[in-house]
């Protein structure tokens, strides 16, 4: 199954970098390589695992190898392990499914229009087989896929400008057939804060581990979402929360669920703060629940006093427990 490139945003960021920054040669490479690093970093995918970078030199595990443009120095290259997911049904059931991203940075002092007609060519010989190009002032992008392996796609990102007045290519491939042995075991990540105008009375449940915030504001409206594991059993959560919003005199309301999942509505009696609560088994360990808390405020609503928080095992919204 191809998963068509999640990262051609990250090769289009990444190569506008480049031609603002310039990576020429010399002593500056280390800083570029790392500069580069941060922003495919930042550009990745949601949820990815750890960067690998390999100033220098092609990335380990690649699993076939794109035309680099001859001549060109290659300044950094990484490779990007995706979300695990459950093997598809015709694999084993102890084999998972990992795609892999593959970045690769090069530097020339070619034209850009030289680099642009050798990767149509390049990506016309086998194995590779160009699916569309793009060009625009001062970048050209150019899929392509392989024919032997139709797991394997990619981008080449062409980039001119700086004071260098070099080219700098960025070529993004993805290995959609990798798969592991066994699933790597899951470590916590560190907290996160909850969003500084997160509502006072919505409790943050004891223990928790913030993974993911949003914040949304409109016009008579802000949204917000927090996403966090606990080793608490599921029903747990639910009940804590439930007993916290009916103990503020608010309305509580069961919604459909689908498999393990458990979820429920809550809103105040003048709708100015409502939302809902969904836990579930974590898919990727057993030993944690997820919950997500999606809240709706009305900014106009009365202050609302932290101190009064309903809690036995809670900690107040905007604070770490």
């Amino acid at each position: 199954m191809r998963l068509y490139l999640c990262a051609i945003p990250a090769a289009i960021l990444a190569a506008a970098l480049l031609a603002a920054s310039g990576c020429g040669g010399g002593a500056e490479d280390d800083s570029a390589a790392g500069i580069i690093h941060r922003l495919l970093l930042a550009a990745g995918t949601q949820g990815s695992e750890a960067l690998d970078s390999f100033p220098g030199r092609l990335p380990d595990g690649l699993p076939a190898q794109p035309p680099l443009y001859p001549g060109a120095e290659i300044i950094v290259s990484s490779r990007e392990r995706t979300p695990v997911s459950a093997g598809d049904s015709g694999q084993e059931a102890d084999v998972v499914a990992q795609p892999v991203l593959y970045f690769i940075v090069l530097d020339t002092a070619d034209d850009a229009d030289a680099v642009r007609t050798f990767y149509e060519q390049a990506l016309e010989e086998d194995p590779w087989q160009l699916q569309s190009s793009f060009s625009m002032s001062q970048l050209d992008t150019l899929q392509f896929f392989n024919v032997e392996d139709i797991d394997i796609a990619g981008v080449v990102s062409i980039a001119t400008g700086g004071d260098d007045d070099r080219t700098s290519i960025l070529i993004s491939m993805q290995d959609a057939g990798a798969f592991l042995d066994q699933q790597p075991q899951f470590e916590l990540p560190p907290g996160r804060a909850l969003p500084a105008a997160f509502p006072p009375d919505v409790p943050l449940f004891a223990g928790a581990t913030i993974t993911d915030t949003a914040f949304f504001r409109e016009p008579g409206l802000e949204s917000f979402l927090v996403i966090f594991l606990t080793t608490a059993a599921q029903d747990e959560v639910l009940e804590f929360y439930r007993d916290a919003f009916q103990q503020r005199g608010w309305t509580v309301q069961d919604t459909a669920a689908f498999g393990l999942e458990g979820r429920f509505d809550f809103r105040d009696e003048l709708t100015d703060i409502q939302g809902d609560v969904f836990a579930a088994p974590f898919t990727r360990s057993d030993r944690y629940t997820e919950v997500r808390i999606q809240v709706q405020v009305n900014p106009a609503r009365e202050p609302v006093d932290p101190d009064e928080t309903p809690a036995a095992t809670a900690t107040p919204a905007g604070r770490t427990p």
